[in-house]
């Protein structure tokens, strides 16, 4: 899944993903208890290496670009990108409609 924010096209999905578990050594199941605020540059920053690496196109940023990214557009783009990032982490993810009813045992 690309999503274009702020002119910037983000990639999501398992290769996003694996660069960001590789580069940060988070595991998958850390990516929901960390705070927001620390961890959302990283997000941003490999969702967008990531994009860049299959696209072939020099990387051209760093972390401490997309810092300041937040720090310039912080209410519109942040919200935006984290959007995108829960949209795609659910995406495709099967519900069980069934209705299923509790037995109370005696």
């Amino acid at each position: 899944m690309i999503k274009t924010i702020n002119g910037k096209d983000f990639h999501f999905g398992i290769g996003f993903l694996n660069e960001l578990i590789d580069g940060t050594g988070l595991k998958l199941e850390e990516l929901g208890i960390q705070n927001d605020t620390v961890l959302m540059p990283k997000l941003m920053y490999y969702s967008l290496l990531y994009s860049y690496k299959r696209n072939d196109k020099p990387v051209d940023f760093n972390i401490y670009d997309v810092n300041d990214w937040i720090d310039e557009n912080k209410d519109d783009f942040c919200v935006l990108f984290m959007t995108a990032f829960y949209e795609s982490m659910y995406k495709d993810v099967p519900t069980d409609k069934s209705k299923k009813k509790a037995v109370a045992k005696k």
